[in-house]
């Protein structure tokens, strides 16, 4: 599928629909489903994108892969893919770095624009997860894959505990992205390109982390995810698209910001009143200020790494933080807020400035601060809008060890040392 004649315009979406979910699994157990159908959600969603379509304004670029077909769509107005344009692909991998590199130049070349948004749409699991389809993928499949490098190899990361920040999941492929994946595809379409992208959006779940902000900085200006689960429904296309075409030179700043407030509109009907909603526009540039302000936190934290009273202090404070559907995921403003209002930590040099600092810092909504926008329902009031890896103890002391030697290949810990605050915080953890 090509452009007749490629036209320049403000803006170009592109939507890497990774909706090849919901296949059931033949086991020595029985028949398993792994997770929630997804293709019916993505014809869905691209019937909305069609109540605008691809305009002067917008071009709007589908990589549709369902559990039957994958299709190269370019959304146009009509009813749903009936006046589109379709190109029928052979099966892709979309939990293959080079699918979403390869879409997304393809996209850049054939709808060139002054900005560009990348929706990553499927099911997400925050950064921090194990392999999905291990217990589905026979012994012959991991072999074939880590013989056969032109695949990638989730079985490869399965075996060397690297799995972190699953999305975009293929049942067909019984594959993933992860983190490394996304550095890979993304610092691909730089070089490829020349350019960051203006908003990379996840629809998808509990992906609001400042783990994927940090990772997410080096290649796009601006990151609008949810903390909690999203509903089925996921983002509102018809009424973002409408943003777009009513305001052509909109920035990107000011996208995220319409995203967030059209999502919250979005679920405000009485009869969605039970769903959980959560959504927030990040500033990727700001992050750096953020990580130097939780190194400062667990810094004064940790130097009184010996007092009981401190730990059991900061557990307290933990335990109460906002949290979300996957218990390890807190709100880290929440988690300072609590720290800096606690007046028994004042006794600890800097500790409760440190706190205060930091919470002023993600809850505040000005330039040059990293949360633009947050939309929440009232039992997320706590929320401001970036979650972080902060569990308690109440999974098996070998499962945290491993999840914490997997999260300790985020560049996050590594650099503001949260992974110590985490294993300090957990008694059969060495924090050292």
């Amino acid at each position: 599928m090509t452009s007749d004649m490629p036209q320049r315009r403000p803006w170009t979406m592109m939507v890497y629909m990774a909706g090849d979910n919901g296949k059931v699994f033949h086991t020595a157990a029985g028949p398993k489903k792994l997770m929630a159908e997804m293709t019916s959600a993505g014809y869905k969603d691209i019937w909305e994108m069609a109540k605008i379509g691809t305009t002067d304004a917008c071009a709007v670029v589908c990589l549709f892969d369902t559990l039957e077909e994958s299709y190269l769509v370019e959304v146009r107005r009509g009813v749903g893919m009936a006046n589109s344009r379709v190109e029928k692909l052979r099966e892709v991998n979309t939990g293959h770095p080079a699918t979403l590199r390869d879409f997304v130049l393809y996209a850049m070349t054939h709808y060139p624009a002054d900005r560009y948004a990348l929706v990553i749409w499927n099911h997400g699991t925050g950064w921090l997860d194990v392999d999905a389809y291990a217990a589905v993928r026979s012994r012959e499949e991991l072999d074939y894959k880590l013989h056969h490098p032109i695949f990638r190899t989730t079985g490869r990361k399965m075996q060397e505990g690297d799995a972190t920040r699953p999305i975009a999941f293929d049942d067909s492929c019984k594959d993933f992205l992860d983190t490394q994946d996304l550095r890979q595809a993304f610092s691909e379409v730089q070089a490829a390109s020349g350019r960051r992208l203006d908003l990379i959006g996840m629809d998808a779940c509990l992906m609001a982390m400042i783990e994927g902000a940090h990772e997410l900085a080096p290649y796009a200006d601006y990151f609008v995810a949810s903390q909690e689960v999203e509903p089925i429904d996921g983002w509102p296309y018809t009424l973002i698209l409408q943003g777009l075409n009513d305001e052509p030179a909109m920035a990107p700043a000011a996208l995220a910001v319409r995203i967030v407030k059209d999502y919250a509109a979005a679920y405000n009907a009485a009869t969605r009143q039970d769903e959980r909603v959560t959504q927030s526009a990040v500033a990727t540039q700001a992050v750096a200020d953020t990580e130097q302000l939780v190194k400062r936190l667990v810094d004064a934290i940790l130097a009184h790494a010996g007092d009981e009273i401190l730990r059991t202090a900061v557990r307290r404070a933990r335990d109460g933080t906002q949290r979300f559907q996957d218990r390890n995921y807190r709100d880290l403003g929440d988690f300072a807020r609590r720290l800096a209002e606690d007046f028994g930590l004042s006794f600890y040099d800097g500790l409760r400035e440190a706190a205060s600092a930091l919470y002023r810092h993600l809850a505040t909504r000005e330039p040059g601060k990293p949360i633009l926008q947050v939309a929440y329902r009232p039992q997320y009031q706590a929320a401001t809008g970036l979650s972080a890896y902060l569990p308690d103890t109440g999974r098996p002391a070998q499962e945290r060890k491993k999840a914490l030697n997997i999260y300790r290949n985020l560049f996050f810990p590594q650099a503001t040392g949260w992974d110590k605050l985490v294993a300090w915080l957990d008694p059969e953890l060495e924090w050292v």
